[in-house]
C-alpha cells in the first residue's frame, strides 16, 4: 500500500470519529433543552410566579429526569424585549456530553489511532528493510573485484601512467598497436566483455564491414593473452568477445 492511501484511510476514520463525536453531542444537547426547558415550565406553572426564588430552582432541579443534568443545571434570566424579563434553562458543556453517546466516535477515534501507529510502524520496518538491502547491495558491490583486479590476478596488469601492459613477473607484453587498443578496450570495459560492434566502431570507425578484420585480430591476439597471463578470450555466438580467466 502506498503511503497516500494510508494516509487517506487514517484522515477517513479520524474525521469519522470527530463527525460521530459531534453529531451525538449536537443529538444529547437538543435532548437536554427539551428537558431543562419542560423542567423550568413546570416549575414555574406550579410556583404560579415569575419571580424566581430559591424554591423555583430546587422544583426546577426536581423535575429534571436526568440526574447527570441536575448539577449544572441553572436557569437564565433574558430580556423579552420591551422591558419584560423572559427566563431559560441551561446547564454545562460538561454535562451535555455525559449524556451523549460517545461509543461510536470512539470506537472509531481508537480504529484510527491503532490504524496510524500500525501503519507508521509498517512503513518505518519497511523502510529499514530497504535501507538494510541497499548497504548490504552495496557492501556486497563493493567486496567484488573490480575488472582490473581480475586481470592483475590473473597476471595481466595495465598500467595506467605509460599505457603499458606487464605480465605476472613485471615484464612488458608485446602487443601490436591495433592489439593494444583492444586489449584496453577490455581493461575498461564491464565484466571483459566487448560485443563485436562496439569493438569495429572503435578500432574502424569509417569501415562498413570490419568483421573479417576483427576475427584476424583476435585469431592472432588469443594466443599473446594465453601466453603470457592466466586469461583467456572467448567468443560468445559471434556476435561479441569476452576477456575472462582460464579455469
Amino acid at each position: 500500500m502506498k503511503r497516500w492511501h494510508s494516509i487517506l484511510i487514517f484522515a477517513v476514520l479520524l474525521m469519522s470519529s470527530i463527525a460521530a463525536g459531534v453529531g451525538s453531542y449536537n443529538d444529547a444537547n437538543r435532548r437536554a433543552e427539551r428537558d431543562l426547558n419542560e423542567a423550568l415550565r413546570l416549575a414555574l406553572a406550579v410556583q404560579q410566579s415569575m419571580v424566581i426564588t430559591p424554591d423555583t430552582v430546587v422544583l426546577f432541579r426536581s423535575n429534571i429526569p436526568l440526574a447527570e443534568l441536575r448539577q449544572s443545571s441553572k436557569i437564565v434570566v433574558c430580556s423579552a424585549g420591551h422591558d419584560r424579563m423572559a427566563y431559560r434553562a441551561e446547564c454545562s458543556v460538561a454535562a451535555v456530553w455525559s449524556i451523549s453517546d460517545q461509543r461510536l466516535s470512539a470506537l472509531l477515534a481508537l480504529a484510527s489511532l491503532l490504524w496510524g501507529m500500525g501503519c507508521a510502524l509498517h512503513f518505518m520496518l519497511s523502510g529499514g528493510r530497504r535501507l538494510f538491502g541497499a548497504d548490504a547491495a552495496y557492501n556486497n558491490a563493493s567486496q567484488q573485484p573490480t575488472f582490473a583486479e581480475i586481470m592483475r590476478s590473473a597476471g595481466l596488469v595495465f598500467n595506467e601512467s605509460n599505457g603499458i601492459f606487464y605480465d605476472a613477473e613485471g615484464s612488458e607484453v608485446a602487443f601490436t598497436p591495433m592489439q593494444h587498443q583492444l586489449m584496453v578496450l577490455f581493461h575498461g570495459s564491464d565484466g571483459g566483455l566487448l560485443t563485436k560492434t562496439d569493438i569495429c566502431n572503435a578500432l574502424w570507425p569509417k569501415k562498413e564491414n570490419a568483421s573479417e578484420t576483427l576475427y584476424t585480430l583476435i585469431k592472432r591476439l588469443k594466443p599473446v593473452v594465453e601466453k603470457r597471463s592466466g586469461m583467456k578470450i572467448e567468443s560468445m555466438r559471434g556476435r561479441a568477445y569476452r576477456l575472462t580467466v582460464r579455469q
